[in-house]
This record gives structure tokens, C-alpha cells and sequence, in this order.
């Protein structure tokens, strides 16, 4: 045990791990243009269902090695916070030793949310046409009440937003308005204005997200502000 702890804490496994990582990620930007086919739909679904149904070992081996990297780097990061917390902590210069760690923990939180929304997170787009309703979510129901567009002296759309109601397990019927740079938020599920058609039938293309990672990435973005702050307030302001 003491072995597996000294590796993961050495400095140069942390660096391995990285330059593994940027190596990866290089090789990716080689092969991502170059099958821009296969991987449009990346962004469309969470990673983990994407990497699943594409079932192309082929082009997709480096996305799978990442992902190790990232895992190993964030058991590194763990191995190294909690050394410090149990070793190398005391009160003199409290706030400059202990600033990194808060650090750590912020983006081990990060990679957190970005696990849950890459592995039971999901997206998808409803087309819905006015006067329609329809089940999304599992739970949650969407009916689109009315549609408006502003358009200026050419014709052409300026602005549109949708009047919506939307209801989970058959509870109060929330109405309210989505507009393309307004979203709205129900919880963990987020809906965006994608498009808006008038002809033949009005309609609008919305797209339906859930993203239970969030909060956890929020938390962590704080986490490594402050760690940050006192970083420099310690070496800087102190």
C-alpha cells in the first residue's frame, strides 16, 4: 500500500500521467477533422451513450485512453490532498499550504460533474408543433401554447419565443417563456431554443438537456477560485 501511495504522490507520475494525456489529446485533433462524419453526434448525446452506440474501437481508442488519464490524474490528486492534510499542514503559512488543496478538491469536483453528465446525463430535441404535447424526460410533459416571431422591415426573424407549460409526474403545470438567449430550468433539466417554424405548421425545435453534473462542477469552479485567491493573497498580500 505504502508503494501504490508513493507512486501516485510522486510529481513525476503526476507529469506522466499529463503529458500522456496532451499526447492523446493531439493524436485527437488529428483524427477528429479528419472523420468529422463519424464524430458530429459527440455533442448531441452524453459521451458515455455516444461511445456506446458508435461501436468503432477504431476511431474512438483515444477518447477511452483520455478518459484513464483523467481518471489516473484525478487518483494522483486524491493521493496528494490528503497527504498533505495528514502531513504537511500546521499553522505557519496555513493559508498558502492549504490554498493548492483547496485547488485539488475544486477541480476533482469538476471532473465530478463532468463523470455525471457524461454518464447519466442526456440530451435530446423535440420538435413540437403548436397546440401539441409531448412526454420528454421520462417524467415531464411539454405542451407549446403559442408561438411569436418578430421580424424587422426586411421579413426577416429578429426574435421569437414559446410560450410553454410543462409538468413532472402530473403535478402543477408550470407556464412560462422560452426565448433563444433565455432558457429555462426545471431542476436538473434545462430547455433551449434551437429554431422556430411558422410554415405550414408552427412550430419549435427545442432542445431537452439534463445535466446532474452542474451543481458539482459549480461547486468545484468556487472551490478553485478561492484556492486560487488565497493562493495569491498568501504569497502576494500577506
Amino acid at each position: 500500500m505504502k508503494a501504490i501511495a508513493r507512486f501516485f504522490i510522486s510529481l513525476k507520475t503526476a507529469f506522466g500521467f499529463f503529458f500522456a494525456f496532451v499526447v492523446l489529446a493531439f493524436i485527437g485533433s488529428i483524427l477528429l477533422p479528419k472523420n468529422l462524419a463519424f464524430f458530429s453526434g459527440i455533442d448531441d448525446i452524453p459521451l458515455f451513450r455516444w461511445l456506446s452506440d458508435s461501436n468503432n474501437l477504431k476511431l474512438t481508442w483515444w477518447i477511452y485512453t483520455i478518459i484513464l488519464m483523467l481518471a489516473l490524474l484525478a487518483i494522483s490528486t486524491i493521493f496528494c490532498t490528503v497527504e498533505a492534510f495528514l502531513k504537511r499542514l500546521s499553522k505557519k503559512n496555513l493559508i498558502l499550504k492549504l490554498s493548492p488543496q483547496i485547488m485539488h478538491m475544486g477541480v476533482l469536483f469538476i471532473m465530478l460533474g463532468h463523470l455525471l453528465t457524461a454518464s447519466i446525463g442526456f440530451k435530446m430535441d423535440v420538435l413540437i408543433k403548436k397546440g401539441e404535447k409531448k412526454t420528454v424526460a421520462e417524467r415531464a410533459t411539454l405542451y407549446l401554447k403559442d408561438i411569436k416571431v418578430q421580424k424587422d422591415e426586411n421579413g426577416y426573424d429578429t426574435d421569437w419565443e414559446a410560450k410553454l407549460l410543462w409538468s413532472e409526474d402530473n403535478e402543477k403545470t408550470n407556464e412560462r417563456i422560452l426565448r433563444p438567449v433565455h432558457p429555462l430550468y426545471f431542476g436538473q433539466i434545462g430547455l433551449y431554443f434551437k429554431s422556430v417554424t411558422i410554415e405550414p405548421d408552427e412550430s419549435a425545435l427545442i432542445r431537452v438537456c439534463k445535466d446532474p453534473g452542474a451543481l458539482w462542477a459549480l461547486i468545484g469552479g468556487v472551490l478553485l477560485s478561492v484556492g486560487g485567491l488565497g493562493f495569491i493573497y498568501a504569497r502576494f498580500g500577506a
